[in-house]
């Protein structure tokens, strides 16, 4: 673990779900494995903080949710990014 109280390679597993646990899709041992990191990791409290309030300004400004198709293509390239980023 670093100085600043969180180990990269779990917030960088972390980030691939973040977006599922904001919008409220995560369950699970998944949920509480995301929910427990948070609470020891100011970084990823603040970028899910960062998410939540992205998404509610969507909502309120009325913007469509992007189609699911999207999402998972979303989804699967931060996941190789973070991939190639961790086999750097």
């Amino acid at each position: 673990m670093s100085p600043q109280g969180h180990a990269p390679d779990r917030c960088r597993a972390l980030l691939v779900q973040l977006s599922t646990y904001v919008d409220g899709e995560l369950a699970g041992a998944d949920r509480r494995a995301v929910v427990a990191h948070l609470k020891h990791c100011p970084c990823c409290q603040a970028m899910a903080d960062g998410l939540r309030h992205t998404v509610e300004t969507c909502r309120k400004a009325k913007a469509a949710r992007l189609p699911a198709d999207v999402r998972a293509r979303a989804r699967a390239r931060i996941a190789a990014l973070l991939a190639a980023e961790a086999g750097k």
